[in-house]
C-alpha cells in the first residue's frame, strides 16, 4: 500500500501538501486535527480516496523543483548515442528493474542503507521522429542527518533534466542543514549522479573551459547598458567628444607633468601606462550622470524602466589578479549605481570574464533573485535565492536569460569571425 513517508514530508513540507489536499477537497474532522500528517495522509489512501496518480503527479513537481534552488547546467555531447526511448528503456532495465520511461512510484519507493539509491520517477517528451525531446528522472538517495539523539535516516531526492534541443542537462539539489556524512552533502550527491549518469545511462557532457565566464560577462554588460540607455544626460556623453579632447590638452599643457610629450600633430599627450586621461574622463561624467539619475530612487521605481533583470553584484579576476566582488543587493540601489562599480567597470571590461553574477528578474509574486556561479569549468551553476517557492517557470527564466545572452554573444563572435576572414 502506498504510503507518505516523513522524508517526502521534509522534503517539501507540510503546509504545502496540506494546502493540496484542501484544494482537493479534504480538511480534517475534529478528530483528526490532532494527527500528524503522515497518519492522516496514509488514512486517506488506505480508504482509496485521494487519486494516487494525481497525487504522485503534485509531488513530483514539487520534489523536482520547490526545495532543489542549487542547479548545475552541464553541456551535452554525442546525443546521438542516447537519444532514443530504447537507448533508455534498456539501461533503466538493467541497472534499477524499470519497465519504462514514463514511471511514478514516489509513495511506493524509499531508499535505505541497503538500498542506498533509487530512481523513484520517470518522465519523457517524444517528438514525431520518436526522437527524445527531454527525459526527467527522480533519483532518491538514502542520507542521515543529526539529529537530538543522534543520526536519523532521511532521503534527498535529485532531479535529473535533459533537454535534448538546448542540449543541457541539469543535476538539482536542496543545499540542506545538519547533514551527518560529507558523502552525503548535496554536492558530494549531485556529483554522484552525474557520475551515474555518464557510466550507467551513456550521457556524454563537454567541459565548458572560460565560455561561461564569457556569457555572464557580456550578460552583466548588456543589462547594465540597458539600465543606462534611460538615463538621458549619459547618453549625452557622446556629444561632448571635442570638449573633453580640449579639456584633456588644456590640462596637460598646463600641469607640470613629467610624463608629457609632445605627438607628430603637435598635441600635447601622457606617455603610454601611465593613465588613459581621456576615459578617466568620460568615467567622471558617467558616474555623474547615473548617479544624479538614481540618487533617491527606491528599487520599485527602478523596475518601471521596463529593466529585463538588474545587476545585484558580480565577481571577477582582472589583470591584476585582483579578486574583486561588488555588491548593491541589501540595499535599495542596484550595482549599476553604485559609485564603486562605476570606477571599476573599465577594469572589468578589461577582463572580459565574470566568475559569478547575482541579477534580480521580476516575477508575478516577489522577486526572482539569481546566482550564475562560472568557477567551475565543467558545468555552470544556477542558485535560486532567498524564499520563494521554486517552480518550473522559475527555472525556465533562468535559462532563457542565460540563454539569450549565450547565443547573442556566439552571433557576435560568428559575425567577426566572418568579417576576419573577408579581410
Amino acid at each position: 500500500m502506498p504510503s507518505l513517508s516523513q522524508s517526502i514530508i521534509t522534503n517539501i513540507e507540510a503546509s504545502y501538501i496540506e494546502t493540496y489536499l484542501k484544494k482537493k477537497g479534504f480538511s480534517r474532522t475534529n478528530e483528526e486535527r490532532g494527527k500528524e500528517l503522515k497518519y492522516w495522509v496514509d488514512s486517506l489512501l488506505k480508504e482509496e480516496r485521494i487519486n494516487v496518480e494525481e497525487f504522485e503527479e503534485f509531488l513530483f513537481s514539487e520534489l523536482f523543483w520547490g526545495k532543489r534552488k542549487t542547479i548545475q547546467v552541464y553541456k551535452l555531447d554525442n546525443i546521438k548515442k542516447y537519444k532514443y526511448p530504447a537507448d533508455w528503456e534498456c539501461r533503466l532495465e538493467e541497472e534499477y528493474g524499470i519497465d519504462s520511461i514514463n514511471f511514478c512510484n514516489i509513495l511506493g519507493s524509499l531508499p535505505n542503507s541497503e538500498e542506498s539509491r533509487k530512481i523513484v520517477a520517470v518522465r519523457s517528451e517524444e517528438n514525431r521522429k520518436g526522437e527524445l525531446v527531454r527525459i526527467r528522472i527522480l533519483f532518491a538517495c538514502y542520507i542521515q542527518i543529526t539529529g537530538d539523539k543522534g543520526y536519523k535516516d532521511s532521503v534527498a531526492y535529485i532531479p535529473v533534466e535533459i533537454d535534448f534541443g538546448k542540449k543541457i542537462m541539469l543535476i538539482k539539489a536542496w543545499t540542506r542543514q545538519q547533514i551527518a556524512h560529507e558523502e552525503h552533502k548535496a554536492e558530494n550527491l549531485m556529483f554522484l549522479i552525474k557520475k551515474i549518469m555518464g557510466t550507467k545511462f551513456k550521457v556524454f557532457t563537454r567541459n565548458c573551459m572560460s565560455e561561461h565566464k564569457k556569457v555572464l560577462f557580456f550578460m552583466s554588460k548588456s543589462l547594465v547598458y540597458e539600465a543606462y540607455s534611460h538615463v538621458s544626460a549619459y547618453n549625452e556623453i557622446e556629444n561632448l567628444g571635442e570638449g573633453i579632447k580640449k579639456f584633456v590638452g588644456e590640462t596637460l599643457e598646463g600641469l607640470p607633468l613629467r610624463n608629457v610629450t609632445v605627438n607628430g600633430k603637435g598635441k600635447s599627450v601622457l606617455a603610454n601606462g601611465v593613465m588613459d586621461f581621456e576615459a578617466e574622463i568620460r568615467n567622471v561624467l558617467e558616474r555623474l550622470a547615473v548617479s544624479d539619475y538614481f540618487f533617491d530612487r527606491d528599487f520599485d521605481e527602478i523596475w518601471e524602466m521596463g529593466l529585463e533583470a538588474v545587476v545585484a553584484r558580480v565577481k571577477f579576476n582582472d589583470e591584476e589578479k585582483v579578486l574583486t566582488s561588488l555588491s548593491g543587493e541589501n540595499t535599495s540601489t542596484p550595482i549599476f549605481c553604485t559609485k564603486t562599480f562605476m570606477s571599476l567597470k573599465n577594469r572589468m571590461e578589461e577582463a572580459g570574464e565574470i566568475e559569478t553574477l547575482w541579477i534580480t528578474m521580476d516575477r508575478k509574486k516577489g522577486n526572482l533573485n539569481l546566482k550564475f556561479d562560472a568557477s567551475n569549468t565543467e558545468y555552470l551553476e544556477i542558485l535560486i535565492k532567498y524564499g520563494i517557492r521554486f517552480n518550473e517557470a522559475d527555472m525556465n527564466s533562468a535559462l532563457e536569460i542565460y540563454e539569450k545572452y549565450e547565443t547573442k554573444l556566439n552571433q557576435q563572435i560568428a559575425g567577426n569571425s566572418k568579417i576576419a576572414i573577408g579581410q
